[in-house]
């Protein structure tokens, strides 16, 4: 499994691959703090300019850890941190060094595409080269460019994100999913556009933004601050919302206000990566309210809400999937 998390951060991973390393994750302890740990180091690299300064980090992570386990030596956590830093500095220090004394470079370089994806039930920051940052949600994935070009910032989603995009009015920033475009200057949003679910809108916390279908902005919708846009039958429309509590997931707790128990359902099934047989008609006719942890999972959630309306459960581990009877 170390061999996947390599080759995930060098984007070298199959999706066949990349499952059975979130999968191995969600049961593997250690697994899992090997991954953050690396993931974190990425992240602390993310705005530096150079895409071989961060690869040079990476490895040199990769192999002092790998060197460590050859050994059988335990490593603490916050040691294998502080190493991840030591790095950092040293990429940095070196960067700044050679940018001061080598000549400017007249071409653009390539540009190469970088992925940061998040597992079932966990969230991450991420920091982009242009001061951009980035909260995502749980099965998320941003593509990303490791460098921006003059006239525009564009980044692929894949799942549900919250941006707070440094503004540069000669360089818009866009957002493309499967469903329709965000453009913006420099402003505070939601986006929620998993692919394959029915689902999708954008809710505007501050500035102002446009969402549109397709290459051309022409036909765009502008929404203003407690705005959102969704999807109604494959149009998007415009509405209001006075309650932000479903913004509470970048502080990592779901929360959900007077909705129906299927979407509650379809909601677990899609943070935590589960399949959920409701079998029990009943709860179809009623509402619920509440906010629960992130970090808690799944059942603790169908525990709780159990207290509201009674209905018992079975998890079977091994086809990840619970019956609610």
């Amino acid at each position: 499994m170390y061999e996947l998390i390599t080759k995930y951060f060098y984007g070298e991973i199959t999706a066949k691959e990349k499952k059975q390393l979130f999968a191995a994750i969600e049961t593997d302890a250690e697994l899992k703090k090997e991954f953050l740990s690396v993931q974190n180091l990425r992240a602390l690299t993310s705005w530096i300019p150079t895409e071989e300064d961060e690869s040079v980090a990476v490895g040199k992570l990769l192999e002092f850890k790998q060197a460590r386990r050859e050994k059988a030596f335990a490593i603490p956590y916050k040691h294998i941190l502080g190493y991840a830093a030591t790095v950092c500095i040293a990429v940095f220090s070196t960067w700044m060094i050679t940018s001061r004394t080598e000549q400017p470079v007249v071409e653009e370089p390539a540009i190469a595409y970088e992925e940061f994806s998040t597992p079932s039930g966990q969230r991450a920051l991420l920091k982009l080269h242009d001061g951009t940052t980035v909260w995502l949600n749980a099965r998320s994935t941003l593509r990303y460019p490791n460098h921006f070009g003059k006239n525009e910032r564009k980044v692929e989603l894949d799942g549900e994100a919250f941006f707070e995009v440094k503004r540069n009015e000669k360089a818009p920033f866009v957002i493309s999913t499967e469903k329709a475009n965000i453009k913006v200057l420099g402003t505070k949003f939601n986006v929620f556009a998993y692919k394959g679910h029915e689902e999708f809108n954008t809710s505007l916390v501050e500035g102002a933004v446009k969402v549109y279908q397709g290459e051309s902005d022409a036909d765009a919708l502008n929404i203003t601050p407690h705005e959102c846009v969704f999807l109604s039958d494959g149009k998007l429309v415009k509405s209001y919302f006075d309650n932000s509590d479903f913004l509470l997931w970048k502080e990592g707790i779901y929360a959900f206000d007077d909705v129906p128990f299927s979407y509650i359902i379809k909601k677990l099934e899609l943070y935590y990566d589960i399949t959920i047989i409701q079998k029990n008609k009943k709860l179809d006719q009623y509402r619920f309210s509440g906010k629960f942890r992130q970090r808690d999972g799944v059942e603790s959630v169908l525990q709780t809400l159990q207290k509201v309306y009674y209905f018992s459960f079975v998890k079977d581990e091994e086809n990840n999937c619970i019956t609610i009877r």
